[in-house]
């Protein structure tokens, strides 16, 4: 039965769908079949995180049971849609294309080969990733990545015991990532962390480096130990293993610089690729450095330096840093959100700032929840704010969620405590840390939070865009996902990042997939809907008649090219900033009537 709390939100679901579309169950546990596995039942709890291709397909892993499936042969990754799906990889059988003839997903102990799965590029592309097992396979052999394209076609992109493309002998380990904060790109690029073994490695000081591979090869990005870029005297860079980023060709990472001159006090530093020369890496950030157009004001030393899950913004770097230095009041000014393009360093948001709808005298900007902001390549920033008094000390209610356009506004969507659009008597709970925020090009964020009705608290799912404003979109104690009370509701939100710069779990043009389930009664199913006004017609119904066809094709064509700076560009599908191939992709994906 549902609680008092349960149907007054549910009242807002109907007017949701005004400016929505419906919920559509992609796959369930309730299904008398698997895609691919006709023998087999879904295994209760199984699905992981689901993700989305800008064209709406969906990928995830899940396992199955019954006859003849055994821990050797019970997960699998699909792709596709309701009633079309494609079994990507499966244990068991042979790696993608049998591209090494021979092998099997699976361990050496013959179980369990496939890794987490939400790698999903923007347009379809998988990555397949985890244990092979075959002739002469031992524990430093046995772990490979494939990316199978949209169209099927699969790719080897790397496997533990290749030589190192960087010269002198050494191997790849077993050290290499193989977990689900890789991303791959639209073409089945990843960047990725290994240590070294053999050849010239000596001890501790070159036994490690990131890689970027690709279905053309594998190149070093950085090593262990070689000079650190832009120093002329004994510095070396050791590359963090944790916290890469990647977005189309170029590359984001953390490092720690070692030499002479090198102290605690300026050791820490971020680098890329993007505005740098090509085949090197420039320090776009360190800790003790001066800030660019901040005269007497240094990033602090020993503070923090902290990135969104994807800080490419188009041709920016999106960073978060301490300050120190002239006019810098502790607690008060001391934090500041930053973009470098190029080198060229300008301020987003600074701790002290106001904020839109808050008064200045009550609260004003204080930081941004690290594990709760997100990019998108057209320059939108979506996050969870912490309010704070002007002069540094705490206010009531402090956490936030808001949006900052590509021009610099910023829309504050809500605070904790703030009544519920449509829910009478509900407010909004804390938002900190709980939100899995995530932000489409088309300026639709998604996030989570617990309505407040009296004693009860409901887990809810909101979205908002400018158009529709903000709204329920779903909440435990909905039947439509799985038939009985939901109490399960999964983002993948802000942590779920392609290699193109989207989010994996809401696409461009705003159709988000999530997880739900019953935990009670066991059942668990993966659903999708499309969010925003134009909820109606699909990416590529740019004419708004319900079909993609030859007028809207004309129409992407006679946008063909870069888009002209800071303007509206509707065929700029994937939001890039320029109508090119990927966007015809995600037309011809949709051709027909739009769903």
């Amino acid at each position: 039965m549902r609680t008092a709390a349960s149907l007054l939100v549910a009242s807002l679901l109907t007017g949701a769908a005004i400016a929505d579309g419906e919920w559509e169950i992609v796959i369930s546990t309730l299904d008398k079949t698997v895609p691919g596995v006709p023998e087999a039942v879904w295994v209760p709890g199984s699905f992981n995180n689901p993700t989305i291709s800008a064209a709406g397909l969906v990928s995830f892993r899940g396992q199955v049971g019954g006859p003849g499936i055994t821990l050797a042969n019970s997960r699998l990754i699909l792709l596709g849609e309701p009633g079309n799906w494609t079994v990507v990889a499966r244990d068991g059988s042979p790696v993608p294309g049998e591209l090494i003839k021979g092998y099997v997903l699976n361990q050496t102990s013959g179980l369990n080969g496939l890794a987490a799965s939400n790698n999903l590029s923007a347009n379809g592309g998988v990555l397949v990733t985890g244990f092979i097992n075959g002739p002469g396979v031992t524990a430093s052999t046995d772990t490979a990545t494939f990316f199978v394209a949209a169209d099927g076609t699969p790719s080897f992109l790397i496997r533990e015991g290749d030589p190192f493309p960087g010269g002198g002998g050494s191997t790849l380990s077993s050290s290499m990532s193989l977990g689900s904060g890789i991303r791959t790109s639209d073409a089945g690029a990843i960047f990725i962390p290994t240590n070294l073994v053999g050849g010239d490695v000596s001890g501790s000081t070159n036994n490690s480096a990131l890689l970027l591979a690709t279905p053309e090869g594998v190149v070093s990005i950085f090593r262990k130990g070689d000079p650190a870029p832009g120093f002329s005297d004994d510095t070396t860079l050791t590359p963090d293993a944790f916290g890469l980023n990647l977005n189309g060709g170029f590359v984001e990472f953390p490092g720690t610089l070692v030499g002479s001159k090198i102290t605690l006090s300026n050791d820490k530093a971020r680098f890329t690729t993007l505005g740098a020369a090509p085949g090197s890496v420039r320090m776009y950030c360190r800790e003790g450095d001066p800030v660019p157009g901040m005269p007497g004001v240094s990033y602090r030393a020993g503070g923090t330096f902290s990135v969104p899950s994807q800080p490419i913004n188009g041709d920016r770097i999106v960073f978060l840093a301490d300050l120190e230095g002239e006019g810098i009041q502790t607690g008060v000014n001391d934090r500041a959100i930053f973009a470098d393009q190029n080198g060229s360093v300008s301020m987003l948001l600074r701790r002290g700032d106001a904020v839109p709808g808050i008064s200045p005298k009550e609260a004003v900007f204080g930081a941004v929840n690290t594990t709760s902001w997100s990019t998108t390549p057209n320059g939108l920033l979506a996050y969870q704010g912490i309010l704070q008094a002007p002069d540094g000390s705490s206010v009531p209610d402090p956490s936030y969620v808001a949006l900052r356009t590509a021009e610099g506004g910023v829309i504050t969507i809500c605070r904790h405590g703030d009544p519920v659009p449509g829910v009478p008597g509900g407010t909004f709970g804390s938002l900190n840390g709980s939100t899995s925020i995530a932000v489409s090009a088309a300026g639709i964020v998604v996030f989570q939070n617990n309505i407040v009705l009296g004693a009860e608290s409901v887990p809810t799912l909101f979205a908002y865009d400018e158009a529709a404003g903000l709204r329920v979109i779903a909440q435990a104690g909905d039947t439509i996902f799985t038939g009985t009370p939901a109490n399960q509701l999964t983002l993948i939100g802000s942590t779920g990042q392609n290699g193109d710069g989207g989010n994996t779990g809401l696409n461009p043009d705003g159709t988000l997939v999530i997880r739900a389930g019953d935990t009670q009664s066991q059942i668990f199913a993966i659903a999708r809907i499309r969010l925003g006004a134009g909820a109606a017609s699909c990416a590529g119904d740019f004419n708004g008649d319900g079909t993609v066809d030859g007028a809207d094709l004309a129409t992407l064509l006679g946008g063909w090219g870069a888009c002209p700076p800071k303007s509206a560009c509707p065929a700029d599908l994937n939001g890039d900033g320029e109508v090119n191939g990927a966007d015809l992709a995600i037309l011809l994906g949709n051709w027909g009537p739009c769903r």
